[in-house]
């Protein structure tokens, strides 16, 4: 199920489904340790005094999830006709504290006063399973408190309009919450349930709420969960009732949490947070007036999901919707450099450096002392896991591709040509960058000087490719000019030398005199060529994208048109697949009409290509109908899959995956520059 809501603040991150249910939960690093696991959630119910009771994804319930303006704190509506309630739900992830916080304004819809008894259930899986864990109610700061080993977890909650309000207890001399530490009074949880979950075929206490009494069990230990209760007096003038958790390594790092919370109060905190992203937005490149209304807003949610993804030890991650597990029991929670090269590209042409920082910084510790990079990682740096073998053929081969040590490196340079930092440039450069060149110089063939084989951007096909070919000579170029910029000439002449002759044999073995278009990949034996692959492929477009040739170029234009003819999705959905014969994910069988999914990165890499073909504001036209395309395959709250049913529209593989956020961002920011230089040059000035 596609995630309707994400938040987060790069060490917490939660994700919630259609009807508000939190899916995903991870913590201290984002992307690592999902708390909740693959297809478990915690559910949320209801029991109004008259009416009965109802979970929220039983059917009864509308649900429209969504955020408020320009922040990551969401505006969503839930409403039961069964229950006579209509629910203003407000979450979100404290942008500097790791805390969760669900409110929910209740309002019955009949404007009588009703007792209202609020369910939430917690179904934890500390450190990604059930086992070990301990769970118990603690009682001076009236809250249930999950923990592990290192992993704590405080559910609290209060409200605004409580039933038989019972403060807090003062705790003793022989208390964890020391005498010396302030004591605020509140209402807390009404009542709760621990007990064991998923065990000996028991479902979890969530099935106490449905009488509404809770047994009150104090402590469980091994596979547990609990539920938690809050009663309040609901009206038609609403009535608020909040519940947050509060993650942290130690009992006493979630109690301060608590106290944070409960000393700024909920509201106000929730106001902070809306101003703190409001202002983290405001930071970056608007496109203003230059796109429409619905553009500019997925722009400024795209960036802000972009950010719940990017982890603030440096990592950016490309996706953490667990159900991705059911097709083969991983995610897509990783760190692949090209993915974050291309995500770093993106924020930087937005001005939003500081993530880039990171990200590179992370690229440096992650390097191995040949200089390549992985597969992909996990984001506390280490490997993460692989379907690249490094043994194939009777032979020893290195399981790499590329694009994943070429494309950091240009995206330090463009990273630099914002920033003009030359302090950060020279501390990556002996440890980084030239690692990574002198690598990539040696990764090559004696005769040619092209790359060696290695892996295509989809992770499927090994071989010498036209995609990693550019991408290989951009990043040599990008740490020529690096090395130029800070002195190092000798350097910098080895790595332009490198790349021109590159060049030079990418123009000469993998463009086809015949098609007149470049190939996607070819193979080599003893400095033969023994394979040609006509495969029409999206990844072949970025060739001018990468400074290989201009756009303009005669073999540029008739590489895309070749390519587009292939690749667009003859249906009502359009868009551009990846290539011929895509099966991934597939839903139908690939055909001339439908040759594969489409997907929202590359059918933005042909926009991009029109955008820089431009020479009238007439030639944008097209562009900005991609835009507002991509527009009309997110979902209500804006988040972009990764691809997309051809029949239908409904999204297929993770949603939201960073990468489609990203290239929308970049894609939408070109658009914006070359509509104000054809301005510029129509008005004569």
């Amino acid at each position: 199920m596609p995630r309707s809501l994400v938040l987060g603040n790069g060490s917490m991150l939660a994700t919630f489904d259609d009807f508000l249910q939190l899916r995903d939960f991870y913590y201290p690093y984002v992307g690592e340790e999902d708390h909740t696991t693959y297809g478990k959630f915690h559910r949320v119910g209801f029991l109004v005094e008259g009416k009965g009771f109802s979970w929220i994804n039983d059917g009864s319930w509308t649900v429209k999830a969504g955020y408020s303006q320009d922040s990551l704190v969401s505006t969503s509506i839930l409403a039961s006709e069964k229950l006579g309630l209509k629910i203003l739900s407000e979450d979100f992830v404290d942008p500097t504290k790791d805390i969760l916080v669900r409110s929910f304004k209740l309002q019955t819809t009949d404007g009588k006063e009703r007792k209202v008894q609020c369910f939430f259930h917690h179904d934890f899986y500390i450190y990604g399973d059930k086992q070990k864990d301990t769970a118990f109610y603690e009682p001076h700061t009236k809250s249930v408190i999950h923990y592990r080993q290192r992993r704590y977890f405080l559910v609290g909650g209060t409200t605004s309009d409580p039933v038989n309000c019972q403060t807090s207890e003062v705790p003793d001399d022989f208390h964890p919450l020391s005498r010396d530490e302030k004591h605020i009074d509140h209402c807390g949880i009404t009542s709760f349930s621990i007990g064991k979950a998923n065990y000996r075929g028991l479902e979890g206490t969530w099935r106490d709420a449905e009488d509404g009494i809770l047994s009150r069990y104090p402590i469980e230990q091994g596979s547990v969960d609990s539920t938690v209760e809050i009663d309040c007096l609901a009206s038609g003038r609403g009535s608020w009732v909040y519940l947050w958790i509060c993650a942290g390594q130690n009992i006493s790092a979630v109690h301060d949490l608590q106290h944070f919370l409960l000393e700024e109060t909920p509201d106000q905190v929730k106001q902070s947070a809306r101003n703190y992203w409001r202002g983290w937005v405001a930071a970056h490149a608007d496109p203003g007036e230059a796109v429409p209304a619905s553009v500019h807003d997925l722009f400024v949610r795209s960036l802000l999901t972009i950010r719940t993804q990017a982890d603030n030890h440096g990592g950016i991650l490309a996706a953490n919707d667990s159900d991705i597990m059911q097709f083969n029991r991983d995610t897509y929670t990783y760190v692949w450099p090209r993915d974050g090269a291309f995500v770093s590209m993106a924020l930087t042409r937005a001005g939003q450096t500081e993530v880039v920082r990171r990200f590179l910084s992370f690229c440096e510790k992650a390097q191995t002392k040949e200089g390549y990079l992985l597969h992909k990682y996990n984001p506390d740096g280490s490997a993460g896991s692989s379907w690249h073998p490094w043994y194939r053929a009777r032979q020893s081969v290195l399981p790499v591709q590329g694009d994943e040590t070429a494309l950091p490196l240009l995206a330090l340079w463009k990273h630099f040509e914002k920033t003009q930092d030359f302090e950060f440039l020279h501390s990556l450069y002996q440890s980084f960058v030239k690692r990574a060149a002198d690598f990539l110089t040696r990764f090559t063939e004696p005769d040619t000087g092209l790359p060696l084989p290695s892996y295509d951007p989809w992770e499927e096909h090994r071989g010498i490719f036209t995609y990693t070919t550019a991408a290989t000579c951009a990043g040599l170029r990008a740490a020529a000019s690096i090395s130029e910029a800070l002195g190092h000439f000798r350097h910098a002449a080895r790595y332009g030398e490198a790349a021109d002759r590159m060049t030079d044999s990418l123009l000469i073995h993998l463009f086809d005199g015949q098609t007149k278009c470049f190939l996607k990949k070819i193979k080599r034996d003893h400095g033969v060529t023994v394979e040609r692959d006509t495969t029409p492929d999206a990844s072949i477009s970025l060739i001018w994208d990468f400074g290989v040739l201009p756009p303009d170029d005669p073999r540029v234009i008739s590489t895309i048109e070749r390519l587009e003819r292939a690749l667009t999705v003859h249906t009502p959905i359009g868009g551009i697949a990846r290539y011929t014969n895509d099966y991934y994910q597939s839903v139908v069988q690939p055909s001339t009409d439908v040759p594969g999914n489409p997907w929202i990165i590359t059918t933005l890499w042909f926009t991009q290509w029109r955008i820089a073909m431009a020479k009238t504001l007439a030639d944008l036209d097209k562009p900005l109908q991609d835009l507002l395309w991509v527009v009309n395959r997110g979902s209500a709250s804006g988040m972009l899959p990764e691809q997309m049913n051809p029949l239908t529209g409904a999204p297929l593989s993770v949603a939201p995956l960073t990468w489609s956020h990203a290239v929308f961002v970049d894609t939408v920011l070109r658009y914006v520059e070359r509509k104000n230089v054809l301005e510029k040059a129509k008005s004569g000035s």
